[in-house]
Protein backbone atom coordinates (compact mmCIF):
# COMPACT_ATOMS: atom_id res chain seq x y z
CA UNK A 1 0.00 0.00 0.00
CA UNK A 2 0.90 3.71 -0.66
CA UNK A 3 0.23 5.94 1.87
CA UNK A 4 -1.02 8.72 1.12
CA UNK A 5 -1.73 12.19 2.90
CA UNK A 6 -4.01 14.73 1.34
CA UNK A 7 -3.81 18.75 2.82
CA UNK A 8 -6.94 20.60 1.49
CA UNK A 9 -8.80 17.63 2.58
CA UNK A 10 -12.43 20.09 3.39
CA UNK A 11 -11.98 21.74 0.31
CA UNK A 12 -14.26 20.21 -2.40
CA UNK A 13 -11.59 19.01 -4.67
CA UNK A 14 -9.44 18.27 -1.49
CA UNK A 15 -13.13 16.13 -0.44
CA UNK A 16 -13.38 14.40 -3.35
CA UNK A 17 -9.86 13.40 -3.51
CA UNK A 18 -10.33 11.99 -0.20
CA UNK A 19 -13.29 9.80 -1.30
CA UNK A 20 -11.33 8.53 -4.30
CA UNK A 21 -7.88 7.65 -2.37
CA UNK A 22 -10.20 6.06 0.47
CA UNK A 23 -11.65 3.03 -1.75
CA UNK A 24 -8.26 3.44 -3.66
CA UNK A 25 -6.73 -0.54 -3.57
CA UNK A 26 -3.24 0.77 -3.66
CA UNK A 27 -3.83 3.91 -1.61
CA UNK A 28 -3.76 4.03 2.38
CA UNK A 29 -4.65 7.28 4.15
CA UNK A 30 -2.37 8.12 6.62
CA UNK A 31 -3.08 11.92 7.40
CA UNK A 32 -6.35 14.44 6.65
CA UNK A 33 -5.27 18.51 6.99
CA UNK A 34 -7.93 21.29 6.40
CA UNK A 35 -10.18 23.38 8.13
CA UNK A 36 -12.35 21.81 10.18
CA UNK A 37 -10.15 20.05 12.41
CA UNK A 38 -11.09 17.28 14.55
CA UNK A 39 -14.34 17.14 13.17
CA UNK A 40 -15.94 13.60 12.10
CA UNK A 41 -14.60 13.18 8.67
CA UNK A 42 -18.04 12.27 7.17
CA UNK A 43 -18.97 15.82 8.11
CA UNK A 44 -15.75 17.65 7.32
CA UNK A 45 -14.90 15.60 3.92
CA UNK A 46 -17.22 13.68 2.39
CA UNK A 47 -20.55 12.51 2.81
CA UNK A 48 -19.39 8.84 1.18
CA UNK A 49 -16.99 8.66 3.48
CA UNK A 50 -19.29 7.62 6.35
CA UNK A 51 -17.94 4.64 8.38
CA UNK A 52 -14.68 4.77 6.95
CA UNK A 53 -11.69 4.23 9.45
CA UNK A 54 -9.76 7.41 8.80
CA UNK A 55 -7.15 9.92 10.34
CA UNK A 56 -9.13 12.75 11.58
CA UNK A 57 -8.82 16.21 10.07
CA UNK A 58 -6.02 18.07 12.00
CA UNK A 59 -4.33 21.56 11.28
CA UNK A 60 -1.25 21.26 8.59
CA UNK A 61 2.26 22.02 9.18
CA UNK A 62 4.89 20.21 7.12
CA UNK A 63 5.73 18.58 10.69
CA UNK A 64 2.77 17.30 10.68
CA UNK A 65 2.30 15.32 7.34
CA UNK A 66 5.83 14.47 7.66
CA UNK A 67 4.45 12.64 10.76
CA UNK A 68 2.44 10.58 9.28
CA UNK A 69 5.16 8.87 6.78
CA UNK A 70 3.29 9.42 3.58
CA UNK A 71 4.61 8.41 0.11
CA UNK A 72 2.95 10.81 -1.49
CA UNK A 73 1.10 14.56 -0.32
CA UNK A 74 -1.43 15.95 -2.35
CA UNK A 75 -2.04 19.63 -2.25
CA UNK A 76 -5.65 21.03 -2.43
CA UNK A 77 -4.21 23.88 -0.99
CA UNK A 78 -4.08 28.08 -1.69
CA UNK A 79 -1.37 28.78 -4.68
CA UNK A 80 0.64 30.57 -2.22
CA UNK A 81 0.77 27.60 0.38
CA UNK A 82 1.66 24.78 -2.18
CA UNK A 83 4.24 26.75 -3.81
CA UNK A 84 5.82 26.99 -0.04
CA UNK A 85 5.55 23.76 1.39
CA UNK A 86 6.33 21.71 -1.74
CA UNK A 87 10.62 22.21 -1.28
CA UNK A 88 10.38 21.05 2.48
CA UNK A 89 8.30 18.01 1.60
CA UNK A 90 10.22 17.02 -1.62
CA UNK A 91 13.57 17.70 0.65
CA UNK A 92 12.04 14.88 2.98
CA UNK A 93 11.66 12.12 0.03
CA UNK A 94 8.06 12.43 -0.55
CA UNK A 95 6.32 12.81 -4.07
CA UNK A 96 4.04 15.95 -3.90
CA UNK A 97 0.92 15.88 -6.68
CA UNK A 98 -0.72 19.56 -6.06
CA UNK A 99 -3.80 20.51 -7.27
CA UNK A 100 -2.90 24.56 -7.17
CA UNK A 101 -1.55 26.44 -9.94
CA UNK A 102 1.88 26.52 -8.12
CA UNK A 103 3.77 24.95 -10.61
CA UNK A 104 1.83 24.97 -13.48
CA UNK A 105 3.52 28.17 -15.70
CA UNK A 106 7.10 28.56 -16.76
CA UNK A 107 8.68 30.93 -14.94
CA UNK A 108 8.72 33.13 -11.65
CA UNK A 109 8.05 35.99 -13.14
CA UNK A 110 5.03 34.77 -14.49
CA UNK A 111 3.78 34.09 -10.82
CA UNK A 112 4.25 37.81 -10.13
CA UNK A 113 2.36 38.90 -12.91
CA UNK A 114 -0.47 36.83 -13.24
CA UNK A 115 -0.91 35.27 -9.37
CA UNK A 116 0.21 38.54 -7.77
CA UNK A 117 2.98 36.67 -5.52
CA UNK A 118 7.18 36.06 -5.48
CA UNK A 119 7.43 32.14 -6.17
CA UNK A 120 9.23 30.99 -3.50
CA UNK A 121 10.87 27.74 -5.08
CA UNK A 122 10.99 28.83 -8.58
CA UNK A 123 13.97 26.37 -9.02
CA UNK A 124 11.13 23.70 -8.66
CA UNK A 125 9.24 24.74 -11.81
CA UNK A 126 11.55 23.36 -14.29
CA UNK A 127 10.97 19.90 -12.58
CA UNK A 128 7.90 20.00 -12.01
CA UNK A 129 5.85 17.71 -14.49
CA UNK A 130 2.77 19.37 -15.55
CA UNK A 131 -0.04 16.41 -15.48
CA UNK A 132 -2.63 16.21 -18.09
CA UNK A 133 -2.45 12.97 -17.51
CA UNK A 134 -3.08 11.87 -21.74
CA UNK A 135 0.08 14.04 -22.85
CA UNK A 136 2.62 12.93 -20.58
CA UNK A 137 4.77 10.82 -22.32
CA UNK A 138 6.24 8.53 -19.54
CA UNK A 139 7.07 11.75 -17.86
CA UNK A 140 4.88 10.85 -14.92
CA UNK A 141 6.95 8.06 -13.68
CA UNK A 142 8.96 8.37 -10.89
CA UNK A 143 8.15 12.24 -10.76
CA UNK A 144 9.24 13.74 -7.47
CA UNK A 145 6.48 16.55 -8.12
CA UNK A 146 3.68 16.91 -10.39
CA UNK A 147 1.49 20.60 -11.26
CA UNK A 148 -2.14 18.75 -11.85
CA UNK A 149 -3.39 20.91 -14.28
CA UNK A 150 -6.56 23.65 -14.05
CA UNK A 151 -10.08 22.53 -14.64
CA UNK A 152 -10.43 24.90 -17.46
CA UNK A 153 -7.69 24.04 -19.58
CA UNK A 154 -7.90 20.35 -19.28
CA UNK A 155 -11.09 21.31 -21.19
CA UNK A 156 -9.49 23.31 -23.98
CA UNK A 157 -5.83 21.14 -23.61
CA UNK A 158 -7.13 18.09 -24.38
CA UNK A 159 -9.88 19.13 -27.04
CA UNK A 160 -7.47 21.15 -28.89
CA UNK A 161 -4.29 19.17 -28.88
CA UNK A 162 -4.85 16.26 -31.56
CA UNK A 163 -5.64 18.71 -34.20
CA UNK A 164 -3.23 22.11 -32.98
CA UNK A 165 -1.04 21.66 -36.29
CA UNK A 166 -3.91 21.63 -38.65
CA UNK A 167 -5.06 25.23 -37.33
CA UNK A 168 -4.72 28.09 -39.57
CA UNK A 169 -2.02 30.16 -38.46
CA UNK A 170 -3.07 33.65 -37.07
CA UNK A 171 -6.69 32.62 -37.31
CA UNK A 172 -8.39 33.31 -33.67
CA UNK A 173 -9.06 30.57 -31.46
CA UNK A 174 -12.16 31.40 -29.46
CA UNK A 175 -12.46 29.33 -26.02
CA UNK A 176 -16.27 29.88 -25.09
CA UNK A 177 -16.34 28.03 -21.00
CA UNK A 178 -18.53 27.66 -18.15
CA UNK A 179 -18.24 26.04 -14.62
CA UNK A 180 -20.25 25.33 -12.19
CA UNK A 181 -19.71 27.38 -8.96
CA UNK A 182 -17.75 24.59 -6.90
CA UNK A 183 -14.99 25.58 -9.60
CA UNK A 184 -14.22 28.83 -6.91
CA UNK A 185 -14.00 26.51 -4.06
CA UNK A 186 -15.26 27.17 -0.73
CA UNK A 187 -15.43 30.97 0.34
CA UNK A 188 -17.73 33.46 1.72
CA UNK A 189 -18.47 36.11 -0.96
CA UNK A 190 -21.30 37.07 -1.77
CA UNK A 191 -21.07 36.66 -5.79
CA UNK A 192 -20.71 33.22 -4.74
CA UNK A 193 -24.07 33.15 -3.37
CA UNK A 194 -26.79 31.33 -3.93
CA UNK A 195 -29.12 34.13 -3.84
CA UNK A 196 -26.97 36.07 -5.99
CA UNK A 197 -26.46 32.61 -8.52
CA UNK A 198 -29.80 31.19 -8.72
CA UNK A 199 -31.64 32.09 -11.89
CA UNK A 200 -28.16 34.18 -13.05
CA UNK A 201 -25.49 33.41 -15.54
CA UNK A 202 -22.65 35.95 -16.52
CA UNK A 203 -18.83 36.13 -17.77
CA UNK A 204 -16.23 36.72 -15.55
CA UNK A 205 -12.51 37.32 -15.22
CA UNK A 206 -12.24 37.80 -19.37
CA UNK A 207 -8.68 38.83 -20.37
CA UNK A 208 -7.30 38.63 -16.56
CA UNK A 209 -7.94 34.67 -15.76
CA UNK A 210 -5.37 33.14 -14.46
CA UNK A 211 -5.82 30.04 -16.76
CA UNK A 212 -5.19 31.76 -19.60
CA UNK A 213 -1.28 31.91 -19.53
CA UNK A 214 -1.64 28.54 -18.29
CA UNK A 215 -3.19 27.43 -21.82
CA UNK A 216 -1.03 29.77 -24.04
CA UNK A 217 2.28 27.72 -22.50
CA UNK A 218 0.78 24.71 -22.98
CA UNK A 219 -0.66 25.11 -26.35
CA UNK A 220 2.50 27.20 -27.64
CA UNK A 221 0.90 30.02 -27.54
CA UNK A 222 2.96 33.31 -27.68
CA UNK A 223 1.38 36.49 -25.53
CA UNK A 224 0.10 38.00 -28.48
CA UNK A 225 -1.58 35.22 -29.96
CA UNK A 226 -5.51 35.74 -31.02
CA UNK A 227 -6.18 33.04 -28.40
CA UNK A 228 -9.66 34.67 -26.89
CA UNK A 229 -10.56 32.81 -23.64
CA UNK A 230 -13.90 33.51 -21.72
CA UNK A 231 -15.06 31.95 -18.48
CA UNK A 232 -18.71 31.95 -17.65
CA UNK A 233 -20.28 30.74 -13.87
CA UNK A 234 -23.22 28.53 -14.20
CA UNK A 235 -25.69 28.90 -11.67
CA UNK A 236 -25.03 24.65 -10.85
CA UNK A 237 -22.95 23.01 -8.34
CA UNK A 238 -20.34 21.55 -10.47
CA UNK A 239 -19.61 20.31 -14.07
CA UNK A 240 -17.66 22.32 -16.66
CA UNK A 241 -18.15 22.75 -20.49
CA UNK A 242 -15.78 24.17 -23.22
CA UNK A 243 -16.93 25.32 -26.41
CA UNK A 244 -14.14 25.88 -29.07
CA UNK A 245 -14.38 27.77 -32.15
CA UNK A 246 -11.41 27.37 -34.24
CA UNK A 247 -9.86 27.58 -37.94
CA UNK A 248 -7.97 25.16 -39.94
CA UNK A 249 -5.52 26.10 -42.69
CA UNK A 250 -7.18 24.15 -45.66
CA UNK A 251 -10.54 21.99 -45.67
CA UNK A 252 -10.38 19.63 -43.02
CA UNK A 253 -12.82 15.94 -43.09
CA UNK A 254 -14.93 14.78 -40.43
CA UNK A 255 -12.90 11.35 -41.20
CA UNK A 256 -9.51 13.58 -40.97
CA UNK A 257 -10.72 14.66 -37.38
CA UNK A 258 -12.01 11.16 -36.32
CA UNK A 259 -8.42 9.72 -37.26
CA UNK A 260 -6.87 12.42 -34.87
CA UNK A 261 -8.39 12.07 -32.03
CA UNK A 262 -8.61 8.59 -32.03
CA UNK A 263 -4.74 8.49 -32.55
CA UNK A 264 -4.44 10.32 -29.53
CA UNK A 265 -6.89 8.42 -27.41
CA UNK A 266 -8.03 5.14 -28.63
CA UNK A 267 -6.45 4.06 -25.34
CA UNK A 268 -7.31 6.25 -23.39
CA UNK A 269 -9.55 5.30 -20.55
CA UNK A 270 -11.13 8.34 -19.63
CA UNK A 271 -11.53 10.46 -22.54
CA UNK A 272 -14.36 9.39 -24.84
CA UNK A 273 -14.67 11.20 -28.56
CA UNK A 274 -17.73 11.11 -29.85
CA UNK A 275 -18.61 10.57 -33.26
CA UNK A 276 -19.09 13.66 -35.66
CA UNK A 277 -22.00 15.28 -34.97
CA UNK A 278 -22.70 13.97 -31.69
CA UNK A 279 -21.78 16.74 -28.68
CA UNK A 280 -21.29 16.40 -24.99
CA UNK A 281 -23.80 17.11 -22.08
CA UNK A 282 -22.97 18.26 -18.45
CA UNK A 283 -25.76 15.87 -17.38
CA UNK A 284 -23.23 13.25 -19.07
CA UNK A 285 -20.24 13.59 -17.66
CA UNK A 286 -20.63 14.80 -14.12
CA UNK A 287 -19.67 13.07 -11.16
CA UNK A 288 -17.34 10.91 -13.63
CA UNK A 289 -13.72 10.60 -14.16
CA UNK A 290 -14.28 11.21 -18.14
CA UNK A 291 -13.57 14.59 -20.50
CA UNK A 292 -16.02 13.94 -23.12
CA UNK A 293 -15.47 15.55 -26.38
CA UNK A 294 -17.84 16.08 -29.31
CA UNK A 295 -17.47 18.12 -32.86
CA UNK A 296 -19.00 19.47 -36.00
CA UNK A 297 -17.42 20.30 -38.82
CA UNK A 298 -19.18 23.69 -40.62
CA UNK A 299 -19.67 23.36 -44.18
CA UNK A 300 -16.58 23.97 -46.73
CA UNK A 301 -14.03 21.92 -43.73
CA UNK A 302 -12.59 25.39 -43.16
CA UNK A 303 -13.75 25.44 -39.64
CA UNK A 304 -15.33 23.52 -37.16
CA UNK A 305 -16.89 23.44 -33.22
CA UNK A 306 -14.98 21.46 -30.70
CA UNK A 307 -17.12 20.62 -27.67
CA UNK A 308 -15.50 19.27 -24.43
CA UNK A 309 -17.10 18.71 -21.05
CA UNK A 310 -16.35 16.86 -17.88
CA UNK A 311 -17.09 16.94 -13.64
CA UNK A 312 -14.62 20.46 -12.90
CA UNK A 313 -14.17 18.58 -9.25
CA UNK A 314 -12.76 14.74 -10.91
CA UNK A 315 -11.37 15.13 -14.21
CA UNK A 316 -10.73 18.70 -13.49
CA UNK A 317 -8.87 18.55 -9.95
CA UNK A 318 -9.35 15.39 -8.17
CA UNK A 319 -9.36 12.08 -10.70
CA UNK A 320 -6.80 13.36 -13.08
CA UNK A 321 -4.72 13.84 -9.92
CA UNK A 322 -5.65 10.44 -8.60
CA UNK A 323 -4.91 9.11 -12.90
CA UNK A 324 -0.92 11.39 -12.24
CA UNK A 325 -1.12 9.50 -9.10
CA UNK A 326 -1.13 6.00 -10.29
CA UNK A 327 1.39 7.08 -12.93
CA UNK A 328 3.73 8.04 -10.68
CA UNK A 329 3.35 5.19 -8.77
CA UNK A 330 3.39 2.53 -11.95
CA UNK A 331 -0.44 1.77 -11.07
CA UNK A 332 -2.57 0.73 -14.17
CA UNK A 333 -4.03 4.48 -14.84
CA UNK A 334 -7.75 3.03 -14.05
CA UNK A 335 -7.05 1.98 -10.36
CA UNK A 336 -9.70 3.58 -7.86
CA UNK A 337 -11.45 5.21 -11.05
CA UNK A 338 -13.35 2.59 -12.69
Amino acid sequence: MTRVAIVGATGYSGGELTALLARHPRAEVVGLFGSGSGKAVPVAVHPTLRGRALPTVAPFSVDAALAASPDAVFLATPHELSAEVARPLLEAGVKVIDLSGAFRLASGSDYERHYGFTHPAPELLDEAVYGLTEWTDGALEGARLVANPGCYPTTVLLALKPVLDLLAAGAPIVADAKSGVSGAGKKSDIAFSFSELSGNFKAYGVGKHRHEPEMRQRLGLHAGADFVFVPHLLPIVRGMLTTLHVSFSSPVSEEALVSRYAAAYGTAPFVNVRVPGELPELAEVVNTPRCDIGFVVLPGGRRAVIVSALDNLLKGAASQAVQNFNRVFGFAEEEGLS
